[in-house]
């Protein structure tokens, strides 16, 4: 289907051969406009950032549920993950993801920055 869209102005041109150029060329200028409007719109989407997956949860932020020595549950938006951390964290840490390995996360502990923004703290 990708390959008929891009080929959508060449497959508009036995237009000149049907009909008369007064009605061939208006009719293939609305060719040409949705192709170009397809193509724009493929090319936002391929550009949008990613949503799902392994890559939308690596470096995101949440905080710990639960804390039970290096396991834990940690909250990333409205999912509940186990994760593994080398800091030591208590129930409402704030973290961040560093890793994924298979279902559990590696995180660690976002630490106050002086500037008020936050910053990945790596204690052991």
């Amino acid at each position: 289907m990708c390959h008929l869209l891009l080929l959508l102005p060449m497959l508009g041109l036995p237009v000149f051969w049907l009909w008369p150029i007064e009605v061939a060329a208006p009719v293939y200028a609305v060719i040409f406009a949705v192709a170009v409007w397809t193509y724009g719109l493929a090319l936002r989407s391929a550009h949008r950032p990613v949503e799902t997956g392994r890559e939308a949860i690596l470096h995101g932020r949440g905080r710990v549920v639960n804390a039970g020595g290096r396991r834990l549950t940690v909250q990333l938006g409205a999912e509940l993950w186990n994760a593994e951390s080398r800091d030591a964290l208590r129930a409402g840490d704030e973290i961040r993801v560093l890793g994924v390995d298979g279902l559990v996360l590696n995180v660690a502990r976002l630490a106050e920055a002086r500037d008020g923004s936050k910053e990945v703290a790596h204690g052991a």
